[in-house]
């Protein structure tokens, strides 16, 4: 009976006792916040619905008193530009691009893809890294500039653009085409595409402006045969063709070689590499054979000297007892920028084989690298060179960078956060993420960058 009534007494005691009140939720620097609200809206592309996220940035341009331009293709997809401009530019001017689309987020996420929750001091998201990040380190550097109404000796024009995870026609390769007042006097251009080098420990080893990268030659491949019951014997049925015929083209022996834009990337690196790695670096014409590199190559590498065929996309039947009539596959080919994309798509279609339509769905010409050096480049290297060097880098992606370089543009690939592997993962695969110090740490370097180049003694 005592035991009762002490279990009873503190019972009443315990209710008595107000509840913990919950967690208080992290406070967002006036960036992260408006990190948190973009990757709240889905654009995924398909089918991009980048009007959404437009109406968005042109709110908060629109809140800070700068005017914006929505610009639309035939079909709807959205894009915004805007222009600081000052009379002291005579008209040049610096681009900061970032594309508002993300891949759809797939399976495997622990968090809601498109919730912008913060969780262990990151934001998560679809778009945190690709790309919506580096667009919201843009605005916030633009928007300093206006709140503070620096001098400016050039012009500032932001741009968010659609579809570039599609190949980027429906958006920065229509802007060029159909609206070129828009890219009066822009004398260089800064997107995504660049990247940082971390060591043990999370060490920042160098920061890499991409100068150069692959092209990609996108396909789709078809073929027909005999459809019906799948009990029946069919050995040329499309399915069958198809399989063959990619069985022919994966087959073919890889030919290995360095471009010029991958032996300067190389040779840039190796001054900071251990002796080893320096070795490798410096001599990489001795150490890639027509068949392969002669020594180890770190992971990813084989990349660089090489033209690779990746299948992505397999279309055909839906059951498993009906053969259908029409089989289709699409394949992510990136070429190395000297090889001849004519002489490439022949040899693939010889080794297909007879009976297939190949469509070419993207494909880029070849462009020289982006110089490394200019106003822009000085900037970058002034504004970076203090946490780490700079180093003019090559990489095996393409971004929208290659329309403005086929129009003797300069551009270069920036990631202005020090990320580590663990933290790339996320990019087109699951639980992508920012770390929020790391996000603010982006704004302030964004900032110096543009500071240094519109800086009258730049």
């Amino acid at each position: 009976m005592r035991c009762l009534r002490s279990s009873i007494l503190l019972a009443l005691l315990l209710s008595a006792v107000p509840p913990a009140a919950p967690a208080a939720a992290p406070t967002l620097s006036e960036p992260a916040g408006w990190l948190q609200q973009y990757l709240r809206l889905d654009t995924s592309n398909p089918p991009g619905n980048e009007q959404r996220a437009a109406d968005f940035l042109a709110g908060i341009l629109q809140r800070e008193g700068i005017a914006s331009r929505m610009v639309k293709t035939p079909e709807g997809r959205a894009n915004l530009w805007a222009r600081l401009s000052s009379p002291a530019s005579g008209g040049r001017a610096v681009l900061l691009l970032h594309h508002m689309d993300v891949v759809p987020p797939g399976p495997g996420w622990s968090v809601e893809p498109f919730a912008g929750r913060v969780r262990d001091g990151y934001l998560w998201g679809r778009g945190a890294l690709d790309d919506k990040s580096l667009g919201i380190v843009q605005l916030a550097a633009l928007v300093d500039l206006k709140r503070r109404r620096a001098p400016l000796a050039r012009d500032v024009i932001f741009l968010a653009v659609a579809d570039e995870e599609n190949g980027g026609l429906r958006g920065t390769a229509w802007l060029l085409a159909q609206h070129p007042e828009l890219f009066q006097g822009v004398e260089a251009v800064v997107g995504e595409g660049g990247r940082s080098q971390t060591g043990a420990g999370g060490k920042l080893l160098w920061w890499g402006i991409e100068v150069s990268q692959k092209r990609p030659l996108w396909l789709e491949v078809s073929t027909s045969g005999r459809g019906g019951h799948g009990a029946g014997l069919n050995p040329d049925s499309a399915n069958h063709q198809l399989v063959q015929g990619l069985a022919r083209l994966l087959g073919a022996p890889p030919r290995f070689r360095v471009s010029p834009p991958v032996r300067d990337y190389c040779r840039a690196m190796a001054p900071l590499q251990n002796k080893y790695w320096r070795r490798i670096f410096s001599n990489v014409d001795a150490v890639i054979a027509e068949n392969g590199p002669k020594e180890f190559l770190m992971p990813g590498m084989a990349n660089l000297f090489l033209d690779t065929v990746q299948v992505t996309v397999l279309r055909g039947g839906d059951r498993i007892n009906v053969i259908p009539a029409a089989a289709s596959a699409r394949i992510d080919v990136r070429l190395l920028p000297d090889t001849d994309a004519n002489a490439f798509l022949k040899n693939g279609e010889r080794l297909l084989g007879p009976g297939f339509d190949v469509k070419v769905l993207v494909t880029s010409p070849p462009t020289p690298p982006s110089p490394v050096s200019g106003r822009l480049y000085g900037a970058l290297e002034r504004a970076l060179r203090p946490e780490a060097p700079v180093v003019p880098t090559f990489i095996a992606g393409f971004t929208d960078s290659r329309f403005f370089r086929e129009r003797g543009i300069a551009a270069y690939g920036l990631s202005p956060f020090r990320l580590g592997p663990e933290d790339t993962q996320g990019i087109h695969g699951p639980n992508e993420r920012i770390s929020l110090p790391e996000l603010d740490r982006g704004v302030d370097r964004m900032r110096r960058i543009l500071s240094f180049y519109v800086s009258a003694a730049q």
